[in-house]
Parts: structure tokens; C-alpha cells; sequence
């Protein structure tokens, strides 16, 4: 149950949000280190030290970026124009298909 505190003065409302302000600092630098520890024990488990822990997951991030996927489709009339078949269509293979052309027209 929470205190009632609507019969306090101005001045001891504001210690008291001073007071409450310094609490929530406190659990939240708590809750940061007790998250800290979590991880030293968690890496020192897996026999890694923090630093090794960490390098370990930057290389698994690396290893997972997308390769650049090879253009399918050229435009016919300026061959700088590519696509690679995904996403959406660039305007310039919209409008040869609207005038009749084919998608398999602009296959490389």
C-alpha cells in the first residue's frame, strides 16, 4: 500500500522526489551491474573471457551479412540499368512492361 502523502509541504514533496530520484538511479546502476555479472559468469562457463566473449559475437554478426546478389535483368536500352530480381521493380523495366515487353525480354 502506498503512503499517503497528499498532507506533505511543498518543500518535503520535493525531498521526497529528490529522494525517490536517487532510489531509481541506484536500482537502475544495480540492475545494469547485476546484468554485468550475468554476463562475466556466462562467459567465463563457456571459458571465454569477457573480451573474447564479446569478439566472438562481433565475428558471428559479420559472418551473417548479405551477400551482394548478382543483377538478373539488364535494361536494353541503357545496360547500366540492372535489377536483381528482388524488391520492387525499377521504374525504367515498369515501363517497358507497360508498352509490351516481357520480363524474360530483359534477362542477362
Amino acid at each position: 500500500m502506498m503512503p499517503d502523502i497528499s498532507n506533505l509541504s511543498v518543500d518535503e514533496l520535493r525531498r521526497l522526489t529528490a529522494e525517490a530520484e536517487a532510489l531509481i538511479e541506484s536500482k537502475k546502476d544495480q540492475a545494469v551491474e547485476d546484468a554485468y555479472n550475468q554476463i562475466l559468469d556466462i562467459a567465463k562457463a563457456a571459458g571465454l573471457t569477457l573480451e573474447q566473449f564479446i569478439e566472438y559475437g562481433a565475428q558471428k554478426r559479420k559472418k551473417t551479412t548479405r551477400k551482394a546478389v548478382e543483377p538478373r535483368y539488364r535494361n536494353t536500352k541503357n545496360t547500366a540499368e540492372t535489377w536483381t530480381g528482388r524488391g520492387k521493380k525499377p521504374r525504367w523495366l515498369v515501363a517497358e512492361i507497360e508498352k509490351g515487353a516481357k520480363l524474360e525480354d530483359f534477362l542477362i
